[in-house]
């Protein structure tokens, strides 16, 4: 399930990232990312908070301590 774009954007989502910083952080498109964050939403992995017009992705529990478990938690 989790492949190198979408552990990236799990970890961009470690620090709280719109969909935009995360398609950068992947090297994807916005719209590559927002189904990227979709799967990993559906999987309970991340959550997302509305503000106004922003879309911000952030960690479960669940998912974080995905991040911890594999040594994934250090976003570059």
């Amino acid at each position: 399930m989790l492949g190198t774009t979408r552990t990236v954007i799990l970890r961009a989502a470690a620090t709280g990232a719109t969909t935009t910083e995360a398609a950068r952080h992947a090297g994807v498109t916005p719209t590559t990312a927002s189904h990227h964050t979709t799967v990993l939403r559906d999987a309970g992995l991340i959550t997302i908070h509305r503000h106004a017009n922003t879309v911000l992705h952030a960690l479960t529990p669940l998912g974080a301590s995905l991040l911890q478990q594999n040594g994934w938690h250090r976003v570059h």
